[in-house]
């Protein structure tokens, strides 16, 4: 935790918790396949893999990247890499938070982390050679390669606790992995399987055990596969207007051939200072005539016209020597423009270059700014130019189409669905539409698929209106709630249970959550501990924890941070990273087993196998229901500190609140409750200072949430400051947080 942070409140971000769900065990078995083993694909087939897939022609040339790296990188699979990749990046397309700029196959993020949301928290690598080299030294890592962690690796996130800590695709998903989703591995082993398929390499093929072997009185799981309600109908497709195409030419319909239309032995005459034009059977011509390569315009009388003549309801300008003009002509300071029929243009006209905006009495508008013609909105400048296109205006986006006029409504440009306001400002978010909704990007295009805002998912059907109730996508069903949100965890439907997987949403078949089994029809069938209540209402998003501990006193540990959105503090020293995330469970599970020896029932908030991807108020309300709902006897938060640009500051400090709850947890203020904390928290810094000989920073009063709105006496400790070198390599030696461990459960053991 940063010392600059005053409000500590556990940074933690996005999504759903594992710690705070059943556990899950996954009953099938499936085939794996080691990460650091030998690819008998070759680099050529895994790029037309790739192609007929419809990935990018960028992604298909990173195939040779991941075999050309491979033996400097671990040994790791360079095909298993490359279907990660593909499944990181979709095949190229991305469409998350980062684009192709990033060079980042993998959505590694910067050693510091940050939101799964946030650009600014992953990793921009110079070349595709650095990124693809970041990925799989990242991934050789987890597989625990000969000679890791290495010195001079792209990899920002190059954490030696991690080392050894997935050695096989399938161990990749879970808690404390690469991805929390518990099915995450075996997607990747999905892809992997499908490129042998591709290139004809045989590997071998899945087992399954019987899950129902030893089940009995009628609990047996329904070998169908799942069907847990119809899908709504997918409406239809809104309708969207074409924009007229940019700079297209507009011309308008000729009034005369373009070629010459008389010729005469006679020809031009001048009589009293006017012209005429004379035929061969010497009568005067009237109206339209080409002798020349130039149009010229003969009164009824026969006398040639100069200056403006009206004409089927168009006006025309000639030369005093009679000549049709065409183009740019500026009179009394006014410029004109001509069309290719020569008739003087009005509205929007494009010359050849640019669109131009002219007033009905041809005058060309040279308006700076928008300028209403004809009930309709144009945007010109000084210089008479209309803008065309795509134009950003006072932080707003506009769309000018082809004659310069703005849009507004839904319109398709370049094949792309975009909205824009009454006002003519492009929109992104939300949009309601015939009683559905959509999405709109940054971009402002029209979203498909999975999205994510405000830290939920969303899905989109092809035709952009937003999914609710239950949904099959490519196989697979998903929960949907009547405010679009993806449904996580336990949902019911049509009198039945059923779980999502707490990162991805989808349904999960053959597992077992918490006690209750799950078939193969993704009904939950039976508990093999839970009481009849527990039946009955099966688990919510969040853990109740009733303190039946058999008279035993109980004990909430929590590991601060996560690792979804918030790791907390990080340093970087001497090439080693040390990660709060990482250290603080470490602690957390020998205080665990301290206060377990010494009789006490102990409640972890998160536990080793379980990665947390609550958003920030979510995760800071359940850690703190976790300890409400089981009337424990104390709270103790486990943190590491430290301070930007300062390292030699160091020493243990230990914090608690005073400070009334807030009204969501009853908005009391119990003297007696606060007093017991500031004495635990004196207690439990003296004691760990003077057993490791540390600086003694104190008991702290601050504003904590967890500290705040916990019903019993609660404790943050911060253990030492990371940022410090030396109390870096205390903080990650297993003999000094064993000291801690003992140290504090002395206190605790004594007082509580």
């Amino acid at each position: 935790m940063n010392i600059k942070k005053k409000i500590i409140t556990f940074v933690l971000t996005f999504a759903m918790v594992l710690s705070l769900v059943p556990t899950l065990s996954v009953q099938a078995a499936t085939t794996d396949f080691k990460i650091i083993s030998d690819s008998e694909v070759t680099a050529k087939q895994a790029k037309n893999w790739a192609k007929s897939k419809g990935a990018t022609e960028t992604f298909q040339g990173l195939a040779d990247l991941y075999f050309k790296y491979s033996p400097n990188c671990g040994d790791v699979n360079p095909a298993i890499a490359y279907v990660q990749a593909a499944k990181e990046t979709g095949f190229g397309k991305f469409g998350g938070v980062i684009d192709e700029s990033y060079h980042n196959p993998c959505g590694l993020k910067t050693a510091s982390g940050g939101d799964n949301y946030d650009p600014k928290a992953h990793n921009k690598f110079d070349s595709w050679d650095k990124g693809v080299q970041a990925h799989m030294d990242h991934l050789a890592l987890y597989a625990g390669a000969k000679g890791y962690p290495k010195d001079g690796t792209e990899d920002p996130r190059h954490f030696r606790t991690l080392k050894g800590t997935a050695t096989t695709v399938n161990a990749l998903g879970g808690a404390n992995k690469w991805a929390p989703s518990a099915t995450y591995g075996e997607e990747i082993g999905s892809l992997y399987k499908n490129l042998m398929d591709y290139a004809g390499v045989d590997y071998p093929k899945d087992t399954t055990e019987d899950t129902n072997s030893s089940n009995s009185n009628n609990n047996q799981s329904s070998n169908a596969a799942p069907n847990p309600g119809k899908s709504e109908i997918k409406p239809s497709a809104p309708s969207t207007t074409d924009v007229i195409a940019e700079n297209k030419p507009q011309t308008g319909n000729k009034t005369v051939e373009e070629k010459t239309n008389i010729t005469s032995i006679i020809g031009w005459k001048n009589e009293n200072g006017d012209w005429y034009y004379y035929k061969s059977d010497n009568t005067k011509a009237i109206g339209w005539i080409k002798p020349d390569s130039n149009w010229y315009y003969l009164k009824d009388d026969g006398k040639m016209s100069t200056g403006w003549i009206t004409d089927g309801g168009k006006w025309y300008y000639f030369e005093p020597s009679g000549i049709l003009v065409k183009g740019w002509k500026q009179l009394n300071n006014n410029w004109y423009f001509l069309t290719a029929d020569g008739s003087m243009a009005i509205g929007s006209q494009y010359d050849g270059t640019s669109l131009y905006s002219f007033k009905d009495s041809g005058v060309m508008a040279a308006n700076d700014g928008w300028t209403n013609l004809n009930n309709k909105w144009y945007y010109s400048e000084k210089s008479g130019k209309i803008k065309t296109g795509w134009f950003k205006d006072n932080n707003n986006w506009y769309y000018l189409q082809g004659d310069g006029s703005m849009v507004t409504g839904l319109n398709k440009i370049d094949g792309k669905n975009y909205m824009l306001n009454k006002n003519g400002t492009m929109a992104t978010g939300w949009i309601q539409l015939n009683n559905y909704w959509y999405y709109f990007n940054t971009s402002g295009t029209m979203s498909t698929g999975w999205i994510s805002d405000g830290g939920s998912n969303y899905y989109l059907y092809d035709t952009g209106a937003m999914a609710k109730g239950w949904v099959s996508i490519s196989g697979v069903w998903y929960y949907l709630n009547t405010n679009g949100t993806m449904a996580t965890g336990w949902v019911t439907s049509n009198g039945d249970s059923y779980y999502l997987d707490p990162t991805t949403g989808r349904i999960l078949t053959d597992v077992t959550i918490g006690g209750f089994k799950i078939g193969s029809d993704g009904k939950k069938q039976t508990s093999a501990s839970n009481t009849d209540k527990d039946k009955d209402n099966p688990a919510t998003n969040t853990t109740t924890n009733n303190n039946s501990s058999n008279g035993k006193k109980t004990i909430v540990v929590d590991a601060g941070h996560n690792y979804g959105g918030d790791g907390g503090a990080t340093s970087n020293i001497d090439g080693v990273t040390y990660s709060e995330a990482d250290l603080n469970i470490q602690v957390a599970l020998k205080l665990q087993k301290e206060l377990e020896n010494r009789g006490y029932n102990v409640i972890m908030t998160r536990t080793k196998d379980q990665k947390e991807t609550l958003a920030l108020l979510q995760s800071l309300t359940n850690r703190v229901n976790i300890a409400n709902n089981a009337n424990a006897n104390f709270f103790i938060s486990i943190h590491h500190n430290s301070i930007d640009n300062a390292p030699t500051v160091n020493g243990i400090e230990t914090l608690y609140c005073t400070l009334v709850q807030d009204t969501d947890f009853g908005g009391k203020l119990d003297s007696n409750r606060i007093e017991k904390s500031k004495e635990m928290a004196t207690l439990i810094n003296n004691n760990i200072a003077s057993k490791l000989n540390l600086t003694n920073r104190g008991g702290k009063s601050q504003n904590i949430f967890v500290g705040r709105n916990t019903n019993m006496p609660a404790v943050l400790v911060e253990t030492g400051f990371i940022t410090n070198k030396e109390e870096a390599i205390r903080c990650s030696d297993p003999a000094s947080q064993q000291k801690v461990a003992e140290a504090i459960a002395e206190v605790i053991a004594a007082n509580i």
